[in-house]
C-alpha cells in the first residue's frame, strides 16, 4: 500500500509536467495562427498565464530559480501583446455597449476603434513577422519547462501551494474592497484567476494519477465560483480599458461627448461588477 501511495504521488507530479508540456504546445499553436490573429494573441496570453500558475508548484518543490526565470520570460511574452490585446478589447467592448444601447456609440466611432486595432496589429507584424521572434522564445521556454523537476511535486506540496494562493487571493480581495482602485481590483482578478488555473490543473493531474475521485470532484464547485468572480471582474476591467482607449483617440466632439456620457455609466458599471463579485465566495 505504501509503495502504491508513493507511486501515485510521483505520478501526480509527472502528470502536472505532462499538462505543462501540453500547454506549451498550445502556446506555440496559438502563436502560429494566421487566420485569427486576435484570437491567437488571446490564446497565447492565456497559455502564458496558465504556465506561470504551474511554475508556482515547481518553485515550492524543486527549483525556485529556474521557475522564476521561466516565469519572467512568460510574463515578458504576455506583456509584449498587451497593447494589441487592449485595442481589440476596446473594440469588443464598444460593440457590446452599442448592442445594449448603453451609450450613443456611432458606427463611425466603432470603425475608428477597429482601424486603430488593425493598424497596431499590422505595425507589430512588420516588426516581428508571423511572430517568429515570439515563437522562438516560446520554443525555448517549452524546452526549459520540460526539463524541470515535476516529479518532486507531491500532494502535500500542491496542498501548501493552494493554501498560499487562497491567502493571496483573499488578501487581494480585502484590499480591493477597501481601496476601490482599479489596480487593486485587477490584482484581485489576477490572483483569483491563478488559483482557478491551479485547481483546474490539479483536478486533471489527480485524475491522470488515479487518485481519490471524491477529493477531485470537490474542485469543480470551487472552480465554478472562481470563474464567476473573474468573469464579473473581467467586465469591469474591459470597461476601464475601453475608457482608456477613448482617451487615446483624437479629441473630436464625438469622442468628448461620449466620454462625458460614459462618466456616470463608468461609476455604475464598476459598482455593479464589484458588488456581484464580492457577493461570491470561493
Amino acid at each position: 500500500m505504501k509503495k502504491t501511495k508513493q507511486t501515485r504521488e510521483q505520478n501526480m507530479g509527472m502528470a502536472l509536467g505532462t499538462l505543462a508540456s501540453k500547454e506549451c504546445r498550445s502556446l506555440q499553436q496559438a502563436l502560429a495562427r494566421h487566420n485569427d490573429r486576435h484570437g491567437g494573441i488571446h490564446a497565447a496570453r492565456r497559455s502564458c498565464r496558465r504556465l506561470r500558475s504551474l511554475l508556482v508548484f515547481i518553485a515550492a518543490s524543486s527549483d525556485p530559480q529556474q521557475a522564476a526565470k521561466a516565469g519572467k520570460t512568460l510574463r515578458q511574452l504576455t506583456r509584449s501583446f498587451s497593447g494589441l490585446r487592449d485595442a481589440h478589447v476596446a473594440v469588443r467592448t464598444a460593440r457590446r455597449l452599442a448592442a445594449a444601447h448603453v451609450s450613443t456609440l456611432t458606427p463611425a466611432l466603432i470603425q475608428q476603434l477597429e482601424e486603430r486595432s488593425e493598424s497596431l496589429l499590422v505595425s507589430a507584424l512588420e516588426q516581428d513577422p508571423d511572430w517568429q521572434e515570439r515563437r522562438d522564445k516560446a520554443e525555448r521556454i517549452s524546452k526549459a519547462i520540460d526539463g524541470l523537476g515535476w516529479q518532486a511535486i507531491t500532494p502535500s506540496v500542491a496542498k501548501d501551494v493552494l493554501k498560499h494562493s487562497v491567502r493571496r487571493m483573499k488578501k487581494a480581495r480585502r484590499a480591493a474592497l477597501e481601496q476601490r482602485e482599479d489596480e487593486a481590483f485587477h490584482r484581485w482578478r489576477r490572483r483569483t484567476r491563478q488559483l482557478r488555473y491551479q485547481l483546474e490543473f490539479l483536478r486533471k493531474a489527480r485524475r491522470i494519477a488515479g487518485m481519490k475521485k471524491s477529493d477531485t470532484r470537490q474542485y469543480g464547485g470551487r472552480i465554478k465560483q472562481l470563474s464567476l468572480i473573474t468573469d464579473r471582474l473581467g467586465w469591469r476591467q474591459d470597461f476601464q480599458v475601453f475608457l482608456q482607449t477613448l482617451d487615446q483617440l483624437h479629441a473630436s466632439a464625438e469622442v468628448t461627448a461620449l466620454r462625458l456620457a460614459l462618466a456616470k455609466t463608468s461609476a455604475r458599471t464598476a459598482k455593479a461588477s464589484t458588488r456581484r463579485a464580492s457577493n461570491l465566495h470561493a
